[in-house]
Order: structure tokens, then sequence, then C-alpha cells
């Protein structure tokens, strides 16, 4: 990435961050042209490869730039570092649902991301993708001493209970081209609620 994208005046920076968004969660990376994103932009496609070399240098661009701004996202709401499970969970969506609601297309973006299997990026996108399975009881509990989860469960499968569901909430999504979400903030609270009804003791 040519760095003068950085300090490109703010507007245009974000028209084409959007455009790109857009194109990619709608068309998939194989399907989405420089073309068509440079002129939803409002820009020359000539620009847009003075900026980016390659559409692959864009696409691995834009989702670096979801990574940066959720993670800033989260430490600003107070989701990372919170000691209970469920709280951090709730202050998570929230963050991420602002972002959604200033990025429109950025979560369908990042969801079709996900299932994106174009062997282009799909080595770069498992480099973050793959970790999430990994976690385990053991790690959940250090990380979260102040949730009193049931004695009788095994943190591992609820991980996997949690991570399966959402997957296919997501996939649900996908399928529809389209983002509602004020929708899937509801949802996901009410999921939130239930799994912490089902996985831990009520005080």
């Amino acid at each position: 990435m040519n760095q003068r994208f950085l300090v490109l005046e703010e507007e245009k920076r974000k028209a084409i961050i959007n455009s790109g968004f857009r194109n990619f969660a709608l068309f998939g990376y194989r399907k989405a042209s420089m073309r068509d994103i440079a002129e939803d932009a409002g820009v020359s496609k000539a620009l847009l490869f003075h900026y980016f070399d390659t559409k692959k240098e864009f696409y691995l661009y834009l989702w670096s730039f979801v990574k940066e701004e959720t993670a800033k996202s989260l430490n600003a709401k107070g989701a990372i570092g919170d000691k209970d499970y469920f709280s951090s969970m709730e202050k998570g969506l929230k963050a991420k649902m602002e972002l959604s609601r200033t990025w429109p297309w950025m979560a369908l973006f990042a969801a079709k991301a996900y299932y994106e299997k174009d062997e282009e990026v799909v080595k770069e996108l498992k480099v973050d993708t793959d970790p999430f399975l990994k976690m385990d009881g053991e790690t959940i509990r250090r990380l979260y001493p102040e949730t009193h989860f049931r004695k009788d469960i095994d943190l591992t499968l609820m991980f996997k209970d949690m991570y399966y569901m959402s997957e296919g909430y997501l996939w649900h999504w996908c399928q529809k081209d389209e983002f509602d979400v004020d929708r899937m903030e509801k949802d996901y609270l009410d999921f939130i609620s239930q799994w912490k009804r089902i996985y831990t003791e009520q005080q």
C-alpha cells in the first residue's frame, strides 16, 4: 500500500474503504472488480491502483483495517480485560455494532471474508480465523475468573457450542447480502442472555 493513502483527505479515503467493503461483501474476492470499487467510490481506477498495486493488497488492507478498528473499539468499550465472560461478550457486541453503524458494510465484509476460499487470500485470512477454535476451558477459566460457571459443564464444549452457533448465524446473514445492525444486536443480546442462564450458576 502506498503510504499516501493514509493521509488522503478523509472523505475520499472513507469512500474508497466503504466501496471496498461493499463490493467484496456482495461479490466475494474473485468477482469484485477494482474498476467497480473505484467507480462506486467516485475515483478513477488509476488512482485506486496508485494507492494499491493489486486487488489482493487492497483486500488484505481492508481485512487489517477491520482488525485494527475492532481492537480499538473493544478496548474503548472495556471488553478486553473484563474478567466476566458474558459481560465481555456484551461489551464486545456493542463495540462491533457501533463500528457497523459507522462502516455499514464492514460486518458483512468480515463475515464473507471468514468464508472466503479463494487461494489468493485464504492463507492470510486463516492466520486470523483459525486460532478461535483453539480456545479451551482452562484458558476461559483463567481469563474470566469472575464468571460463576456451572461446575458440571465442559467449558471447551460450551465455547464450541457458541462458536458454531455464531458461525451459522453469520452464514444466515451472508445469504441475504444485507446487514441489519439493530436486528443483529438484539438477537445476540438474547443469545448471550440465554447462554448466561444455561452455563452459569444463578446468583
